[in-house]
């Protein structure tokens, strides 16, 4: 595991806050006026850049980091 935060566009940062937040998915799709397919895809990718599998690893790791 690298120490390095991996990485995001200035909309997953967005999306990250939410998550972090503790915001659902839903939640998230009307705070940033997208659609919830659209989060989802964003949380896809924010996982596979964070090589994580689950939500409580990703929160773990952005707090650690410092990019929340």
């Amino acid at each position: 595991m690298t120490n390095k935060s991996p990485h995001l566009t200035n909309r997953e940062k967005e999306v990250l806050v939410e998550i972090v937040k503790g915001s659902t998915s839903k939640e998230i799709a009307e705070e940033l006026e997208i659609s919830t397919g659209t989060v989802e895809s964003h949380k896809r990718n924010i996982m596979l850049k964070y090589d994580v599998n689950n939500m409580v690893s990703l929160v773990v790791k952005a707090i650690k980091w410092g990019v929340v």
